[in-house]
């Protein structure tokens, strides 16, 4: 390989690098600084230069593992649309908790500052009559509202089992689980709605109602 070409690999290494920094996405980072990787390896290796041909020879199994990273954490997304939550990845952080048949769980107005999941047993959501079961989420409309405060009365329809995390752990799982955000999300949207279309109805009932007059 004659010495130009080397020069010229090793530019293109070097401009691939500077490109690197104006990448917008970590997807596209990666692929870029992968492809440095190769072409500073060739022109270490050719030109006998063994601390830059260690140094990519360390870094491009790096940054194909960060690329397999990325690619899976946009394939969890992408199935976030069709799947629950993956509740598993907060079980590590959460504490268990029990309730008795028919005790309340968290009052309208109360402070807002865990997320529940149901381990066994469901639970009432007074006003809208919404049942949760075992596996499901609840509690984080308050935890995600402007106020921090509770929407709703939460009780025990048996009793129940459940494990709970507070709101600043919940945002430190976020911030390695954009997919599980995104799911929470949509949950928090999903129940909006249902709990909405619920008003909405009860309203139209009582509006339907006639009060028969007194002769």
């Amino acid at each position: 390989m004659s010495f130009q070409t080397v020069e010229l690999i090793g530019f293109a290494a070097s401009a691939l690098v500077f490109l690197t920094f104006c990448m917008q996405t970590l997807l596209s980072l990666r692929l870029i600084a992968a492809a440095s990787n190769v072409l500073f390896i060739i022109y270490a290796g050719v030109a006998g230069l063994t601390p830059i041909l260690v140094l990519h020879g360390l870094l491009f199994p790096i940054n194909i593992w960060r690329l397999q990273q990325q690619l899976m954490l946009r394939r969890r997304i992408a199935s976030t649309f069709s799947h629950p939550p993956e509740i598993n990845i907060l079980m590590p952080f959460m504490t268990f908790e029990k309730f008795e048949a028919g005790s309340q769980i968290f009052s309208k107005g109360d402070l807002a500052d865990r997320l529940y999941v149901i381990i066994d047993g469901e639970v009432r959501v007074e006003g809208v009559e919404q049942t949760i079961k075992t596996g499901e989420i609840f509690g984080e409309i308050g935890l995600f509202s402007g106020e921090g405060l509770r929407t709703g009365t939460v009780s025990a329809v048996g009793q129940v089992e459940t494990s709970w995390i507070n709101r600043t752990t919940v945002m430190k799982v976020f911030e390695d689980h954009p997919d599980f955000a995104l799911a929470l999300t949509m949950l928090i949207t999903s129940r909006l709605i249902e709990n909405q279309t619920t008003l909405h109805n009860q309203l139209k009932l009582n509006d339907n109602i006639k009060i028969p007059s007194v002769s």
